[in-house]
């Protein structure tokens, strides 16, 4: 069976693409999945290669990429989309043919996988694999940051970091809850914000957020980096701030306010996918995606080939949405 390999540890040159990886077999309650697409999440890249010579990466990763080395030969990603061709005798949820999505971490970057019934998803009727793909991380990661920032119909909610991948199903979501958005990214991504239902727009490459007289009644934290006294500055003394990822500055201030600060004044809270209920929520984000109110922009579809320009790009550029991987050995 072919894969791709993260043989030991280093740049994007580790990577290898091999074709004697064991047949998986399935227990009686487990799934066998031809795996179609998959996606590149931060972790994909932070967790397995070193950066690419980038002086300017906080000390804190440049610690986890020494701290990691010692991880064996493993499959590449997590994210996964395919097609059910075997299934457990005690399977009930699935049938062969189905079209399914959900995360293995063991890898999804080969022909085939093995994943338990329970933690397999149905994909969307009208989705494609890649985009079935993207929803298990940063959608579930999204709804999660949105139900703690939206609390009534009409909320004004501002994100910060709203056409990335986390970002912009956050956008979706809170449109879906039925806020008013305000979306903070660059020119670039501004038609995107848009499209997908932001009610205002602040492009911080023109302006600063904290120029704007609004107060928010939520403020999500994605990308980039703003001093939490800033995000204090433009919430509604009743307001919710969730901490979701940026620059690692801002994870930890946002941490420490959460520990050491008054965190009622307003609200300091987050949205880390280790700490989501996965399940339940990706059955509410797929209800979403079924009635249409999130649908995953994907910004490039790379071929197996080119595994380490999608890193690259991922890690270099301000994707839009998610960036996915079509998994087909044969090209």
């Amino acid at each position: 069976m072919q894969g791709i390999v993260i043989n030991g540890y280093g740049k994007t040159d580790v990577l290898e693409k091999v074709d004697d990886l064991k047949q998986p077999t399935i227990k009686s309650d487990q799934v066998l999945v031809q795996v179609k697409a998959s996606t590149f999440n931060i972790a994909d890249y932070i967790l397995f290669t070193k950066p690419l010579k980038e002086p300017s990466l906080p000390l804190a990763v440049q610690y986890l990429n020494k701290g990691l080395s010692f991880l064996p030969a493993r499959v590449g990603g997590s994210e996964f989309a395919g097609i059910v061709t075997e299934v457990g005798a005690d399977v009930t949820k699935f049938s062969v043919g189905q079209h399914v999505c959900g995360i293995n971490f063991k890898g999804a970057w080969t022909e085939y996988l093995v994943i338990n019934e329970n933690a397999l998803f149905p994909a969307p009727a009208d989705f494609s694999f890649e985009q079935s793909a993207a929803l298990p991380i940063d959608a579930v990661t999204a709804y999660s940051a949105v139900k703690k920032a939206v609390r009534w119909v009409g909320a004004k909610v501002l994100i910060n970091g709203a056409s990335g991948g986390v970002g912009h199903f956050a956008l979706q979501i809170a449109k879906a809850f039925q806020a008013e958005v305000t979306a903070v990214c660059s020119t670039r991504n501004a038609s995107l914000a848009r499209k997908l239902g932001a009610d205002h727009m602040i492009d911080y490459t023109q302006e600063d957020i904290a120029d704007h007289p609004q107060k928010y009644d939520a403020i999500i934290a994605i990308n980039g980096y703003q001093p939490l006294s800033k995000y204090r500055s433009l919430l509604q003394e009743n307001g919710t701030y969730v901490l979701v990822g940026g620059k690692a500055r801002q994870d930890i201030e946002g941490a420490a306010g959460l520990v050491f600060g008054d965190v009622t004044h307003p609200k300091i809270t987050g949205a880390a996918y280790p700490f989501v209920d996965k399940k339940e929520t990706m059955q509410k984000v797929l209800k979403l995606a079924a009635n249409g109110k999130v649908v995953p922009h994907i910004d490039h579809a790379y071929s197996i080939n080119e595994i380490p320009d999608a890193l690259n790009y991922l890690v270099k550029q301000h994707a839009q949405g998610k960036v996915a991987l079509k998994v087909d050995f044969s090209e």
